[in-house]
């Protein structure tokens, strides 16, 4: 049992299995039971030419030139339009390492990981690289926070942000967390600000049982979790699947 520390738990994911296919894998492993609900879909939001159009005006512009990624997700949108070539003229930040992994398959070479894995760690990060009068371009969630931009601009960085897409909570989410739910769920793994309101919102007022506990891949998802009103009960060190596991598997490894 000492190797299988989930045997016996159930666990849900709130993303698609291609997105979480490390973490379901890592719960595999260890011995849960997962159930892949997934709350948050992708809804690109910009055309290929615009997305074209603004990476060639942050090009043409003064000093250094940077494109600062926040998710894998946006990673994915921009390098379907743009090759590892197209963005070379770009030094290249990436939060976490979800997206620097993202990057690398896409062969750009990334040349900034901060080892806070926020909004306000990157611009630390990026602030202390220097980026005044730098032109950033940040490719990035519909209604993302201003932290990020609102810093790099006070560091004197000309800062462009794009929307390249929205999180949607797919058609038929709550019905189907609802149908898992009944069967009994000892964790749910939150790997985003949008599935912990995504959840919320396919509870619909209800809320969690007791003994569903409830993981965050880092401190800004529990962040927006508690602030959607979840119960927040891990929150996982790395933000990673290998962290989301190890939370887990530390926390019922001391129950009977």
């Amino acid at each position: 049992m000492s190797d299988r520390p989930l045997a016996g738990r159930h666990v849900v994911v709130t993303r698609t299995r291609e997105r979480a296919a490390g973490l379901v894998d890592r719960l595999h492993a260890l011995g849960a039971d997962v159930s892949v609900v997934p709350l948050i879909a992708t809804v690109p939001l910009a055309p290929p030419d615009a997305v074209k159009a603004v990476a060639s005006e942050v090009k043409a512009g003064p000093g250094e030139r940077w494109a600062v990624f926040t998710s894998a997700t946006a990673v994915r949108l921009v390098t379907r339009v743009l090759d590892r070539i197209a963005l070379q003229p770009f030094a290249i930040a990436a939060l976490g390492r979800e997206t620097a992994a993202a990057l690398s398959a896409a062969g750009c070479v990334v040349s900034l990981v901060p080892d806070r894995h926020d909004g306000e760690g990157l611009a630390d990060a990026l602030v202390l690289r220097g980026v005044g009068g730098a032109a950033v371009w940040l490719p990035t969630a519909e209604g993302a926070g201003s932290v990020l931009p609102d810093r790099l601009r006070a560091a004197g960085a000309h800062v462009r942000v794009q929307a390249v897409y929205r999180s949607d909570m797919p058609a038929g989410a709550a019905d189907r967390l609802q149908r898992v739910l009944r069967r009994g769920v000892d964790a749910i793994a939150l790997t985003s600000g949008s599935t912990a309101r995504h959840l919320v919102r396919a509870l619909a007022g209800a809320e969690l049982p007791a003994r569903t506990v409830v993981v965050c891949i880092g401190p800004q998802t529990a962040a927006v979790a508690r602030a959607a009103g979840l119960r927040v009960d891990l929150v996982a060190v790395e933000q990673s699947a290998d962290g989301i596991a190890s939370a887990l598997s530390a926390h019922f490894a001391t129950l009977p």
